[in-house]
């Protein structure tokens, strides 16, 4: 039986506005057109073919009524993961399905997926104008903190590094527990100055302490981050996936796995099969998620190459730093890498190099480097393989143990340009304040 208007139990409302907007997800310019003409001067159809980044596009714009998703074949399958991604994108969006009564696939595809309801393409227009005209009418009673997307606050960086062993972990866990330690001196303030041993890059803190900062250990080898910083999660980024409705202070403080510094991590699952549950879109989603529940994200994606899942989190981050070292093999790695994002749309101008184990003894020099692979060199980070070793080997960051080593000093310098950045881009919005405020005046003060 199909689900339309007539089964509601609610009165139907007047016209809606005519600058309301129905994007429609589907290939066919005939159900396009039909939805359009169903509609008239009632609503504005948006057909969108199902390029997610065209779509965040359509439904981030103001004026937003419903979406529809065309069930159709061949389109069911397809449709059934995008209805699962808007859902965590955009868990306040309202969403009806569409097909044909004539394909009884398609009409239980959409009804599983839980649409908000059915329009039948072989209906009358009259039905389906009714039909999203009254959901139209829903959304617009729906209380004002219902929101397409949370205000986000935070920011993420993603680390991309086109092979396995250019230090990408290394480098993702020390800005993460450098970005945690700042923020921690920060919040406890001038009279606890004593109390903190280590301040900006070795100190030990109590395991209550707030999360400010997390690592997204997404890279592979799977869970090195985790390693690493010498602490084991239950709780994986699969997991989080899952669950982005129930994200929330509560939960990460409970549930994510915890440095001692306060660093929170969520990592790959130890079945790494578990992999294929997640799709870039809904890995996205995560990360957007998460800016309005922690400040920094730094996301380790050293080793995954994919670009179908890269691009959505660099699209969603607005920036990444593509981190590689002098030998050939790594160029040429990271080249390829580089041209797979472009075909898929990714902005090279958001892209900074991070030349890494930089000997300025040995290989091509950092600037050359940055020329071949068409990028703004944005950072040369010192070999210091061997003292990094060392602190591994001992179960502990170099920061924590060396707080003066080049190293470090050089990862403090990149937290500092990055806050810098982020602090200036607040100010053009906002004068700076709390939090963010005494970071720019300790970014002023050179600390």
């Amino acid at each position: 039986m199909r689900m339309d208007s007539s089964q509601l139990n609610t009165a139907q409302p007047g016209a809606v506005s005519g600058n309301a907007r129905v994007v429609l997800v589907t290939q066919s310019p005939s159900h396009a057109f039909w939805l359009a003409s169903a509609l008239g001067s009632d609503a504005e159809v948006i057909p969108v073919a199902g390029d997610l980044a065209a779509l965040h596009t359509a439904i981030s714009a103001p004026g937003l009524g419903v979406v529809v998703v065309d069930f159709s074949a061949p389109m069911t399958e397809a449709a059934i993961a995008l209805v699962s991604d808007l859902r965590v994108i955009f868990p306040g969006v309202v969403i009806m399905g569409a097909g044909s009564a004539v394909e009884p696939m398609s009409m239980r595809a959409a009804l599983r997926c839980g649409v908000a309801e059915f329009i039948d393409w072989d209906a009358s227009e009259s039905e389906a104008s009714v039909a999203i005209r009254h959901q139209m009418h829903v959304r617009s009673q729906l209380p004002a903190a219902v929101a397409l997307e949370q205000e986000t606050k935070g920011f993420s960086l993603p680390l991309l590094g086109a092979r396995v062993g250019m230090g990408v972990t290394t480098l993702a866990t020390h800005l993460a527990v450098m970005f945690q330690e700042m923020h921690t001196y920060d919040v406890r303030g001038a009279k606890h100055k004593k109390q903190l041993a280590r301040p900006f890059g070795a100190s030990q803190l109590p395991l209550d302490e707030s999360a400010h900062a997390v690592l997204l250990d997404l890279g592979l080898p799977a869970r090195d981050g985790l390693l690493y910083l010498g602490i084991a999660g239950d709780f994986s980024f699969v997991d989080a996936v899952q669950n982005t409705r129930r994200l929330d202070a509560t939960l990460i403080e409970s549930a994510f796995a915890k440095h001692s510094t306060g660093t929170v991590t969520l990592a790959w699952p130890s079945d790494l099969g578990m992999l294929r549950e997640v799709s870039p879109a809904a890995a996205a989603g995560v990360v957007n998620t998460l800016k309005s529940l922690l400040g920094v994200q730094v996301i380790d994606l050293g080793g995954m190459v994919q670009a179908d899942f890269l691009a959505p989190l660099l699209r969603e981050s607005g920036q990444g730093w593509v981190v590689c070292d002098q030998s050939l093999g790594g160029i040429v790695s990271t080249a390829q890498m580089l041209k797979e994002l472009d075909a898929k749309g990714v902005n090279r101008s958001t892209l900074k190099l991070v030349l890494n184990r930089f000997n300025v003894q040995a290989g091509l020099p950092a600037k050359e480097v940055a020329q071949r692979l068409g990028l703004e060199l944005l950072h040369v980070v010192p070999d210091r393989s061997t003292v990094l070793l060392n602190a591994a080997s001992c179960g502990q960051l170099l920061s924590q143990s060396l707080r003066g080593d080049p190293y470090v000093t050089c990862v403090r310098s990149m937290a500092r340009a990055l806050l810098s950045g982020a602090v200036a881009a607040d100010k053009a919005a906002a004068p700076a304040s709390g939090v963010l405020g005494q970071w720019a005046k300790r970014l002023r003060r050179g600390e």
